[in-house]
């Protein structure tokens, strides 16, 4: 199944990332566990307004260096928002530990969205460039799941709705 959906992404105009270095915000790409980090923290680290992720569910290990890369873009005033499960609907790990995370966030300046259901795992920077797929991007990976990265205002507009209910 992999292997398909890598063959209909390139039908419809993706490439695989090859770590060639490109301009910002300027690929279309399709990204693996194994490539997509430090693509995804230099496009965090060069935000100029805004960063919208929706992770359903959150690691320790992920916030701490979430929280490191964006002091300084924070600090630039850029907007950041998580959209995260409540951890009293969580199924896995333990409620108080991820109660302890939401508050470290918060407490950083970074507004916590909490829901019930969080199914999209995305991320949206200065509202058009889309980072979007399976991966958990502040929580647990799978070696399987994989990331398209796009430069599309209507999509970022299609997710922010999703996530944060606005246009």
């Amino acid at each position: 199944m992999y292997i398909k959906r890598l063959r209909t992404y390139k039908r419809i105009g993706f490439t695989l990332w090859t770590g060639d270095f490109q301009v910002k915000q300027n690929i279309n790409a399709i990204y693996d566990l194994g490539n997509y980090s430090e693509k995804f923290e230099q496009d965090i680290v060069e935000a100029d307004k805004s960063v919208v992720i929706s992770s359903p569910d959150i690691y320790q290990d992920k916030i701490e260096r979430f929280l490191y890369l964006i002091k300084q873009r924070q600090e630039a005033g850029v907007n950041v928002r998580v959209i995260t499960r409540n951890p009293e609907s969580t199924m896995y790990g333990n409620p108080e530990i991820l109660y302890e995370l939401i508050t470290r966030m918060k407490s950083q300046g970074v507004d916590i969205y909490l829901k019930d259901e969080v199914e999209e795992r995305f991320a949206v920077i200065d509202d058009e460039l889309v980072w979007h797929g399976g991966v958990n991007l502040l929580g647990k990976e799978d070696v399987w799941d994989n990331l398209m990265r796009i430069k599309n205002i209507d999509v970022a507009a299609e997710l922010l709705e999703i996530g944060l209910g606005e246009k």
